[in-house]
């Protein structure tokens, strides 16, 4: 977010800089590597309808739903076809790794700490783009090393960043569930550590640096069910942002705000922060955050009986979705659509029934006291 709020860099008094140029609630917030170490490019997080596609209406969903048909309910289906595996790619990522790997140690023999720094930050980053979140933190903590020794506070933030990030990603994998719903069982350690790595970040930061801390802190807590510290983290955020005057800022802190309430079912503390949220989505021209906006305006509509209203808010969802192509999530609306219409027609057939039978209660009272007055 730069001071347009276009090129992922925090706006006021900060070097801090974001790896994601649109970043989203309900997700772990990554800071860009410092450009002097060179590491390698990140590979692009997935949008939300990228991952409702691969979840929902990819070959490997598909795949994965024909297993469950094989397995609960038509045993003798026949196996769905392999699929087709490029391992280019891969091979290319190891031979990579490989070459940093022995640059670190031929850096450490000649006492370029600087370079061995360097190669380790750049295996972490190789190790993410594989989702290899365990091993991509092993090389992250041997660049947090590196950056004590060489009193590099910046670095020491950065490391703290990459290794809490990756914490929370093995206890929540990426998906379009959110990393709190996605949350795991039995993953709390991993969340405690994230949050231990956190706080590290939070002290080393600059004023950008303490948003994201915050931000990251807040999802954790949320992440172990300690509603109370992860509204004061992102109320942290959220005051953090309002001062270094970052729109998008604002809209990840007032967004996740809205998720907490949500949780705790304080739904009217969620209208206001989602409507402000979904506000800021629209000035911001964040297409994605702008349809999710409207999804859980639905969904809140809908935890308070407010059909109709939830069905306009997923109409809302619906137009924006068709408008930029999001096709998997439009398809996904459009389910959701479909569900609500019926709920409404069953809410409807349901008071007709309950009007129809105490409309024959009251005629047969009246009946039986007009046998009683003769």
């Amino acid at each position: 977010m730069s001071s347009s709020d276009e090129k992922g860099t925090i706006v006021g008094e900060t070097t801090t800089q974001l790896a994601d140029v649109r970043p989203q609630i309900d997700a772990p917030v990554r800071v860009l590597i410092p450009f002097n170490l060179n590491a390698p490019t990140r590979v692009t997080r997935l949008v939300r309808d990228q991952y409702i596609s691969q979840n929902a209406f990819s070959p490997q969903a598909y795949a994965s739903m024909r297993t469950v048909l094989q397995t609960k309910l038509v045993p003798n289906l026949p196996d769905p076809p392999p699929l087709a595996r490029t391992t280019d790619q891969v091979a290319q990522l190891q031979t990579s790794i490989q070459d940093f790997t022995v640059l670190a140690f031929s850096s450490r023999r000649a006492g370029k700490r600087d370079v061995e720094a360097s190669a380790y930050v750049s295996i972490g980053v190789l190790l993410d783009n594989q989702e290899t979140y365990d091993k991509a933190i092993e090389s992250y903590k041997k660049y947090y090393e590196i950056c004590r020794e060489m009193h590099d506070i910046v670095g020491e933030g950065v490391a703290s960043n990459c290794i809490g990030v990756n914490y929370m990603l093995l206890a929540s994998p990426p998906s379009d569930a959110g990393i709190i719903a996605g949350c795991k069982e039995g993953t709390r350690s991993l969340v405690e550590s994230a949050i231990e790595y956190h706080q590290q970040h939070l002290v080393a930061a600059d004023n950008g640096g303490k948003f994201v801390a915050n931000t990251n802190l807040g999802l954790c807590y949320g992440m172990i069910g300690d509603i109370t510290s992860a509204a004061k983290k992102h109320q942290d955020a959220l005051r953090i942002a309002i001062k270094m005057q970052t729109l998008y800022g604002q809209s990840i802190a007032v967004g996740n705000l809205g998720m907490l309430a949500l949780v705790k079912k304080d739904f009217t503390t969620a209208r206001t922060c989602f409507q402000q949220h979904l506000q800021l989505s629209q000035t911001l021209n964040d297409s994605e955050a702008e349809v999710n906006a409207w999804t859980l305006l639905s969904k809140l509509s809908m935890n308070e009986g407010k059909l109709s209203e939830s069905l306009e808010n997923l109409e809302q969802a619906r137009r924006v979705a068709a408008r930029e192509g999001f096709l998997s999530e439009l398809k996904r609306v459009l389910c959701l659509i479909g569900m609500t219409r019926a709920e409404m027609g069953f809410s409807e057939k349901a008071d007709q029934l309950v009007a129809s039978e105490l409309q024959h209660v009251m005629n047969g009272t009246m009946d039986k006291n007009n046998d009683m007055s003769f």
